[in-house]
């Protein structure tokens, strides 16, 4: 049961914990030299902002951050960087994305995917496009910029490759068109 008891322009609320939650707000209150009230509101209001977004997403996007081999980038920045990369990338570049790839495929292989829309969706979390299908066999990604066709391109083809798909992989505006073979 909830109580609330108006106070001036805060709210009093009596909520019952068990002995745990009460140990970790303890621990909180100790660690970071707040309040109980505070770190119950900024846990409520940080609730209310993460309410839509599922369990499964929070944990993927953290474990790609916490190990840090993965960066937040400005988008404006990528898009800069592919405009260089593309006018004037030698091969050798081109050769390192294609290393890249393989190396992710065996990662991605260990995390036990078992269909091409599986792996797509993970590579989703990394921001560079959104997976949209088209039915079983024909999947559309569309790209954050055009920029990133011959990055993604090169970059899916040897991946999925290394996988073991035959796939087929066409361009669009600003979207590559992936279809299963």
């Amino acid at each position: 049961m909830i109580l609330f008891f108006m106070s001036g322009k805060l709210r009093r609320l009596s909520v019952a914990i068990d002995e745990e939650t009460n140990g970790i707000l303890e621990e909180l209150v100790e660690k970071e030299n707040r309040t109980a009230s505070e770190i119950i509101r900024q846990a409520i209001t940080q609730y209310y902002m993460l309410r839509d977004i599922h369990p499964d997403s929070i944990k993927i996007y953290s474990d790609l951050l916490y190990g840090r081999e993965y960066i937040i980038l400005d988008i404006e920045l990528w898009i800069a960087m592919l405009d260089e990369l593309n006018e004037k990338a030698s091969d050798r570049f081109w050769e390192n994305v294609k290393s890249i790839a393989e190396a992710h495929s065996w990662q991605i292989r260990n995390k036990g995917f078992k269909t091409l829309p599986e792996i797509l969706r993970f590579l989703e979390y990394e921001n560079l496009f959104r997976v949209k299908m088209n039915g079983d066999k024909s999947i559309t990604l569309v790209l954050s910029s055009r920029n990133e066709q011959k990055f993604m391109k090169i970059y899916l083809q040897t991946l999925l490759e290394k996988l073991g798909y035959k796939v087929k992989i066409v361009e669009g505006l600003r979207k590559i068109l992936i279809t299963e073979m």
